[in-house]
Parts: structure tokens; sequence; C-alpha cells
């Protein structure tokens, strides 16, 4: 229940979802009564928590009641996914700016703080499993917006073999397949670069029925035609595939 509690923070939890991500839809008749025992228990170990903290904090003040359901208020610097939410928008933000050098810095902070995929040692029902998602798509993200600044600073050698990788673990995201192709082809690798593209399009085919994008289409002839742009792309704006959408 502490995860539900901190990724809504400082909202109020209602009843119904708390019974919903304990019992799904099956729960007991007694839930009410035992969700009541799990606020009481949790209370006393946030009080144990605090005590050895040496914070002077009421835990009936962190986690209080309100009609029909439950908040838990605190500080948002101290909930480590807002932190990372927060550097991944500043690091969004330097990117739309083109300051690359300090996006990378950003987004590495961001990322640095993750251990492992999101609440991995928490059983998740339905609503803590949506945050799940939403949180490691964020972190995906991160990572693609750290590629991109990392490409635009000529920093392509560093980061083939984080890309090798990324497109290996995520074999149907094109932005991620589009920097690998063109750090392939900075790095010399024009062959490989296009390899790229046909094995995404053959996973594409076989297991969506669907082509690549027009965008990346685009990338494909540039680097089957040599296209010199490939080489210094545009320093403000949106994406690598956005320089290839006209």
């Amino acid at each position: 229940m502490l995860a539900l509690f901190s990724v809504r923070s400082n909202q109020v939890v209602l009843l119904r979802d708390l019974v919903q991500e304990l019992w799904s839809e099956t729960p007991p008749q007694s839930a009410k009564i035992t969700l009541q025992t799990y606020i009481v228990r949790l209370r006393q170990q946030l009080s144990k928590d605090l005590e050895l903290s040496g914070a002077s904090l009421d835990p009936k003040g962190l986690l209080q009641t309100f009609h029909g359901g439950y908040q838990l208020t605190v500080d948002p610097a101290v909930l480590e996914y807002r932190r990372f939410e927060d550097l991944a928008a500043r690091g969004r933000g330097e990117i739309a700016t083109g300051d690359y050098a300090r996006a990378s810095l950003v987004l590495r902070s961001a990322l640095d703080m993750w251990r492992g995929p999101a609440l991995v040692d928490v059983s998740t029902g339905p609503l803590l499993q949506a945050h799940v998602t939403r949180l490691n798509n964020a972190r995906v993200t991160a990572v693609e917006q750290l590629m991109e600044a990392e490409l635009r600073q000529g920093r392509h050698l560093d980061i083939l073999g984080d890309l090798t990788d990324l497109t290996a673990e995520h074999p149907f995201h094109e932005n991620l397949h589009a920097q690998l192709m063109v750090a392939l082809y900075r790095a010399g690798r024009r062959s490989q670069a296009l390899e790229v593209f046909a094995g995404l399009r053959s996973t594409l085919v076989t297991n969506l029925g669907i082509d690549p994008s027009h965008k990346l289409s685009r990338l494909h002839r540039a680097i089957l035609n040599g296209d010199p742009t490939l080489e210094s792309l545009p320093q403000r704006g949106g994406m690598l595939l956005d320089c290839f959408a006209a």
C-alpha cells in the first residue's frame, strides 16, 4: 500500500482504489475492516522508521484520514521518481534549446537514479502496474534523449555499444534504430546501418504487418545516397527523425 500512497502522494487515495489494488475484482467481504488494519500497521511502521531516522514528524500527519480515503503528505523532493521526472523534464528542455552538453549531464543524473525496473520488488495490482508501465516508458524516453544529445555532440563512437543493446531490447523502437543507423553511418559502417533498417523493417512487417515510418524511410534513403547532412544535423529542434519529416 505504501507504494500506491507514494505514487499518489499529496492527493487522496480513495478506499475503492485501495481495495482494487489489493484484491482486484474479488475483494473479501471484510475488505474495509482488513484495510483499516493495514493502515494501522502502516502508521506503526512509519512511526518506527521516523524514530530511527530522528525525524520529528507525526506518522498520522504523514498518512492522514480523509472522507473516503487516505493521503500521504510528503515533500515531492524526497520521492525518487519525482526527482527523476523533474530531471528528465529539464533534460528535454535543454535538448529543445540546443544545449546538448547540458542535456547529457542532466539526463545522466536522472538515469543514474535507476537501479532496475520500477518497483521490481513490490507486488503490484492494476493501479500500481499502470504507474510502473508509465515510469518504465519514461526511462526509455530519457535514454533515447540522452543518446540524441550524445549523437548531436559527435559522440557516435561512444554510444554504438549502448545503441546496439538498446535496439535489441526494444526491437520496435524507431527512434533508437534511427540513432543507431546514423551512428554507424558516421563511423564509416554504412552497410551495417542499412542492415539495421532492413532488420527493423522485417521485424515490423512480420510482427505488426506495417512498414517503417515515412521519416525512417527518408533516413534510409539519405544513408543510401550518402547525404552529407547526416554528418551535421540541425543543432536545435526535435529528435533526429524529425529532421527527415519532409
